[in-house]
């Protein structure tokens, strides 16, 4: 675990879905084409990870919305809900 990881046990199938959910602010990498976009960090559009290139990631339907729950909630629930924590 990082330093500034959110604690939670829970193994979400991959390191990239691991650090989706325990390291605020994270974005994987473009998989796209090097020759394109150099590969950079990609940008949430809503419901997936987006490069300009036109790269998009295609996390499964479950994934995306317990990644929604804990990083992209109302304002008035702006902090990130950890494993067993209910509000």
């Amino acid at each position: 675990m990082a330093q500034g990881d959110i604690e939670d046990p829970t193994d979400y199938g991959s390191i990239v879905r691991n650090n989706l959910m325990k390291r605020p602010g994270y974005a994987p990498y473009c998989a796209g084409s090097y020759e394109k976009c150099g590969l950079p960090r990609l940008h949430w559009d809503g419901e997936q990870f987006a490069c300009g290139c036109g790269y998009r990631t295609e996390f499964p339907a479950d994934f995306i919305d317990k990644y929604k729950e804990r990083w992209h909630r109302p304002a008035d629930q702006s902090q990130p809900q950890t494993q067993g924590e209910r509000r």
